[in-house]
């Protein structure tokens, strides 16, 4: 016989995942726990409705689960990543406005000057 299954407590906000979902994956880890639970499918069952293999549903309920109970933080997207990143998004996108502003003038970007004075300003920070 199988398993009962766990994870009640996030019932609510399984069904408020489901809405406010923006990616396919984030639906899809959201439906891996809300089918199981409200309609009592088998985690079979469940990776059949929702297109994924067995052991990867099972992977996403326990991470949806571990991540609501915040004993886990949520994965992060590649395009959120930047791993050779010098400073966050919006200070490099304040500092290549000033030294951006005076190619903007001309409609010319040479780059070797503008290497230099980005390595000065990003030194002096």
């Amino acid at each position: 016989m199988a398993r009962t299954v766990g994870g009640k407590d996030q019932l609510e906000m399984a069904r408020e995942a489901i809405r406010k979902a923006k990616t396919a994956d984030e639906l899809r880890a959201a439906q891996a726990v809300l089918l199981s639970l409200e309609l009592g499918l088998s985690i079979a069952q469940t990776a059949m409705a929702i297109g994924r293999s067995v052991g990867v549903t099972c992977t996403m309920r326990t991470r949806y689960s571990k991540v609501a109970r915040k004993e886990m933080e949520p994965p992060i997207s590649k395009k959120q990543l930047r791993n050779r990143a010098c400073l966050p998004l919006e200070q490099e996108g304040v500092m290549l406005d000033e030294l951006l502003g005076q190619a903007m003038q001309g409609g010319v970007v040479i780059v070797p000057p503008l290497q230099e004075k980005f390595v000065e300003n990003l030194a002096s920070r």
